[in-house]
């Protein structure tokens, strides 16, 4: 096996992680609240790899992490009235919206019609999103139920399989974004 990819966000190259990413890789990310184990929304072998470590999802789902409106787009069939604007108006930030789910999502990100999304404040992150061209599927490292991992060393040692462990400088929280359901 290879040695993974490590270091802090900001030192490492997007071309290497988007490469993992592409080539149906996870890679453990900082996101806007906790870490998450990350893959791309296209490659449905990856989110199944994601569930079996979390060890289930249940009806929950994953959720989405978009470069932008744009990219959110693509998966809304219709925009419930006045969201689209409100949302403009907020993201990015660490804002979870529940929108109704369009064609070509995974039912582990659409479990019911409608699916979780948010556009990260991380440019960084917002950034490596681009370069995939998809949303990266996102969830806390963690096995569920269990307390999400705050901790590059103890999420190694749990996990330590992964093609990437990408830390954050400081501590990182482990506050999930607030959820808004706009399917009703």
């Amino acid at each position: 096996m290879e040695e993974p990819v490590t270091g802090y966000f900001d030192r490492v190259e997007t071309q290497t992680l988007t490469g993992i990413l592409l080539s149906g890789g996870i890679a453990v990310l900082p996101t806007d609240t906790m870490y998450g184990f990350h893959c791309i929304s296209s490659c449905p072998s990856a989110i199944r790899e994601i569930e079996k470590l979390k060890g289930g999802c249940g009806r929950r789902g994953f959720i989405l992490l978009a470069s932008g409106i744009g990219m959110v787009e693509r998966f809304v069939p219709g925009w419930p009235r006045g969201v689209r604007d409100t949302l403009c108006g907020i993201w990015p930030a660490p804002l979870t919206a529940i929108l109704p789910s369009g064609k070509d999502l995974d039912p582990l990100v659409s479990p019911g019609g409608g699916f979780a999304v948010r556009v990260p404040s991380s440019s960084l992150l917002r950034r490596l999103i681009s370069s995939v061209d998809v949303p990266l599927v996102s969830t806390s490292v963690n096995r569920s139920g269990m307390r999400p991992l705050t901790r590059i060393r103890e999420i190694r040692r749990m996990f330590p399989s992964l093609p990437a462990y990408i830390s954050q400088r400081g501590r990182h929280g482990v506050t999930p974004s607030t959820i808004v359901d706009f399917t009703v």
